[in-house]
């Protein structure tokens, strides 16, 4: 998956359907090389007002290590349905009037993060070298 931070978003009245548009180029998480197109992905997307949306998501395949990865905005949760503000509105406890069920509400509350989001330093596992001494994995 690839979270972009600079796009476009266009609407497509005819297919009711909103378009994401990078500005970036999109480089393999995996490799580094740079992708080549490999089609779209139909995503919705429901905000605090409960309206769901859908938008046309590219997806992206490496030409070296052959992986399929897609395009995310900064705004879509990694395997959400509700938009990244709701959910984090929710954890820093607000999200009196989210249109979420009480048991999503509860999840994204006892959750220590939102899928997708980097591992801070000081949650990343830690095993031993050779000589006994900690040594810390990326």
């Amino acid at each position: 998956m690839i979270v972009t931070r600079q796009y476009a978003i266009t609407y497509d009245a005819v297919r009711e359907v909103y378009k994401i548009q990078s500005e970036e180029v999109p480089i393999c998480p995996k490799c580094g090389a740079v992708m080549a197109g490999h089609g779209i992905r139909r995503r919705h997307a429901i905000d605090s007002s409960g309206t769901s949306r859908w938008f046309e998501l590219r997806r992206w395949r490496c030409p070296a290590c052959q992986s399929v990865h897609l395009e995310l905005p900064d705004f879509m949760a990694p395997r959400r349905h509700y938009g990244i503000d709701v959910i984090r509105d929710v954890q820093a406890g607000g999200g009196e009037s989210c249109p979420a069920d009480d048991s999503t509400i509860r999840r994204w509350k006892n959750a220590k993060q939102l899928p997708g989001s980097p591992v801070p330093p000081e949650a990343r596992p830690v095993c031993l070298n050779g000589t006994g001494a900690e040594e810390e994995t990326t």
